[in-house]
């Protein structure tokens, strides 16, 4: 599920440039996909009866993974498609940090491996450049949104279990929020742009068809799944993802950050495919 889930927030970037043809800039597309599928989470726990029962260390990861939705939205807007994936798949490697310092896993030679592979990779997407000067708003937006979706992750695999759609309720709604948030102090900025009714309509059907669907799977993944594995299994989103925004974007993607993209790959791989072979064995 988390795989196939991946696949779908691949393509996240389609909903979000086309809502700014309709006239939703910088953080408004977020905000209108988020609030419907916050409305229909909504709706669909009213008419199922559905309890809402979620842990307050459920609540806070799910406002965590908000952050992550919402600067992952807003980084689309502002860098390319492709360099933003990239960058918040450092989210592995925040994953086991996280791990190792508050839920006492172990550090092994294959988290130091991780960490430098993901590390490296980030800098060859960058373009081999790591002055600050060269580094955007959106570049930013995209390491931030991994590393709260890390510590989402672990929150929620910690926090018991929730029905799903609780947790999704509590990310669209936070996220739309936090969407608003970005538009009222980024007044006069990229970040707060223009809005306009035919988009925030679309926006709210977009979010009731493909963001709750999404979101769902997503948090129902990961109540199972530790941190560094669901974000593992998360790299799906870089084929389709990348493969999407080359296509069709006409995005520099060359050697320089194919190799950047296969050492993250491989970032995410060298510490979760050992513990799978011991589980299987």
């Amino acid at each position: 599920m988390a795989f196939f889930a991946a696949a779908l927030w691949g393509i996240w970037w389609i909903p979000i440039r086309y809502l700014e043809t309709l006239g939703l800039d910088g953080a408004w597309g977020s905000v209108a996909m988020n609030a419907g599928a916050g409305l229909a989470a909504l709706g669909w726990m009213l008419g199922a009866r559905v309890p809402f029962q979620v842990s307050r260390r459920g609540v806070m990861g799910a406002v965590l993974v908000a952050v992550a939705v919402t600067t992952y939205s807003v980084a689309l807007t502002l860098a390319d498609v492709v360099r933003v994936i990239l960058l918040f798949y450092l989210a592995p490697a925040w994953g086991k940090i996280i791990e190792w310092a508050f839920m006492g896993h172990r550090w092994g030679w294959s988290s130091t491996i991780a960490i430098v592979a993901s590390l490296s990779g980030a800098y060859l997407v960058l373009g081999g450049e790591v002055s600050l000067a060269e580094i955007g708003l959106g570049d930013m937006l995209a390491v931030l949104s991994g590393v709260a979706w890390a510590g989402g992750a672990a929150l929620i695999f910690t926090g018991g279990r929730a029905h799903p759609m609780s947790l999704s309720l509590v990310t669209a709604c936070a996220a739309a929020l936090i969407g608003i948030g970005f538009i009222v102090l980024g007044s006069g900025t990229v970040v707060s742009g223009d809005m306009t009714a035919k988009g925030m309509g679309v926006g709210a059907a977009a979010g009731i068809l493909y963001v709750l669907p999404i979101l769902a799977l997503t948090l129902w993944s990961a109540q199972r799944l530790s941190p560094a594995v669901v974000s593992f299994l998360l790299t799906a989103e870089i084929l389709s993802g990348v493969l999407s925004g080359v296509l069709f974007l006409d995005e520099p993607f060359g050697a320089m950050q194919a190799a950047g993209a296969v050492l993250i790959l491989f970032a995410a791989a060298v510490e979760v495919i050992p513990v799978i072979l011991r589980k299987t064995a």
